[in-house]
């Protein structure tokens, strides 16, 4: 694709800038990542108004927040904790390893889930939300079986080539979602055993399921229920939480097998309502954790009707 130079001159100052960022990072110990990221959240959350006035609203008026006072307080914490957890996640290779993970790892899991997550059998549907530490989690559950992610490219070529060679160096594939779910993808799943990660708390757009989250409307990803009931892979939800420098918590829920119906939009209403559910539970638990400012909650299309 060829660009203007305009355009192209920013892609290499942006490429150099992430280039340099890596380099310090390389310098700096793995102990030390988080709190360096914080640190340029914390300075992020004050020059990025909008975004600020996102995560206040949306704490307020999901209830999480009681205050204007506690809002402020847990968006800054939100702003310093995702840049502390992206440079954190740089370094994880460097002290998360197949060996050592139980020494990093606090497990709230059944023996069932942790069997189908560690022991590579079947495929197997991860589905998240971005709460925690979701990039470390990607990284972790690579350590086991070949994970793929569907994501959307970056706009800069240079960045994207970049962050695509040096991801993680491990069993990561990120399937850009302009491809969809195509007959490949089903069969490297297939016969790799792998996981496919989805993420499901973003904006759906209009041909979403639109439902209530924290009793605002808002539509989500139907792509969970649809594969889970189209392929019969297990689907496990679950979060991967920050506890401490390096040091993680891993909360899954037991593993759905529900079978289909005929009435698919039923289906998918039940399993979606149930993981909504779920995500709430664990936001409030974690609410400065959670990405308060992305704008999670639109006004849906005129006529459509909102699941309670």
């Amino acid at each position: 694709m060829q660009y203007g130079p305009l355009l192209h001159l920013r892609f290499l100052i942006e490429y150099a800038g992430v280039r340099l960022t890596w380099l310090v990072l390389s310098l700096l110990p793995p102990r030390r990542a988080y709190g360096f990221g914080a640190f340029w959240g914390g300075i992020w959350y004050r020059c990025a108004r909008k975004r600020r006035e996102i995560a206040i609203d949306n704490l307020l008026q999901s209830g999480v927040a009681n205050t204007p006072d506690e809002a402020a307080r847990l968006a800054c914490e939100a702003f310093r904790h995702f840049t502390g957890h992206m440079l954190e996640k740089v370094k994880a290779p460097r002290f998360l390893t197949a060996e050592n993970w139980r020494q990093h790892i606090d497990i709230e899991a059944s023996d069932e889930t942790m069997a189908l997550m560690l022991h590579a059998d079947s495929p197997v549907l991860m589905v998240t939300a971005h709460l925690g530490c979701w990039e470390i989690a990607g990284f972790w559950a690579s350590l086991f079986r070949p994970v793929y992610v569907m994501a959307q490219p970056m706009k800069n070529p240079y960045v994207q080539r970049f962050l695509v060679e040096g991801h993680f160096r491990t069993d990561v594939t990120v399937v850009p979602k302009s491809l969809g779910l195509s007959p490949e993808l089903f069969r490297a799943l297939n016969e790799r055993r792998a996981a496919l990660a989805l993420v499901v708390d973003q904006h759906a757009g209009r041909n979403g399921f639109w439902l209530r989250v924290f009793g605002r409307p808002a539509s989500m990803h139907t792509s969970p229920a649809r594969l889970h009931f189209m392929t019969g892979f297990p689907l496990i939800f679950g979060v991967f939480v920050r506890t401490g420098p390096m040091h993680y918590r891993l909360i899954l829920d037991p593993p759905l097998r529900l079978p289909a119906t005929e009435d698919k939009e039923r289906d998918t209403r039940l399993l979606l309502k149930g993981l909504n559910r779920r995500l709430e539970a664990l936001i409030r638990r974690y609410p400065g954790q959670y990405l308060w400012m992305h704008k999670r909650w639109r006004t849906p299309p005129e006529g459509v009707q909102i699941e309670a």
